[in-house]
């Protein structure tokens, strides 16, 4: 997999989506720690996903939550693919599966990913969903 670590990281830790950089090929477990870093700094981050009642959701809101779930989305496609197998020896298929059922609907629902961005999972989806 490959993250654009400095369109991720920036010396802010901020994410800054109109400028563009060069992937960085990551082995998983890397891009998964620092997909995971990244998504805490925005969540925690107040100018994106303010706490305090009142306060306007900045206009690019919905583009940070768009390119988060997009990500997170990638790590379903990562484990369904390359790790499947031990889930199921763990006996945990059905959480997984329950996860990404709700990840799936969640999205879906409310229109936060593109369709094309589902097609690594279709085939699996359509079996478990519909």
């Amino acid at each position: 997999m490959s993250l654009g670590l400095k369109q991720v990281f920036n010396k802010d830790r901020t994410f800054r989506p109109k400028r563009k950089f060069e992937p960085t090929a990551l082995a998983a477990p890397k891009y998964m720690s620092l997909l995971m870093d990244w998504i805490e700094v925005q969540i925690n981050n107040e100018n994106i996903f303010p706490t305090n009642v009142g306060t306007p959701f900045p206009k690019t809101f919905m583009q940070v939550a768009k390119k988060i779930l997009s990500r997170l989305f990638r790590v379903f496609v990562h484990v369904y693919i390359h790790h499947f197998d031990r889930v199921s020896q763990m006996g945990a298929e059905a959480h997984v599966n329950t996860c990404y059922k709700h990840f799936y609907y969640f999205v879906t629902e409310f229109n936060l990913t593109d369709h094309k961005e589902l097609e690594p999972l279709k085939e699996m989806t359509s079996r478990m969903c519909h």
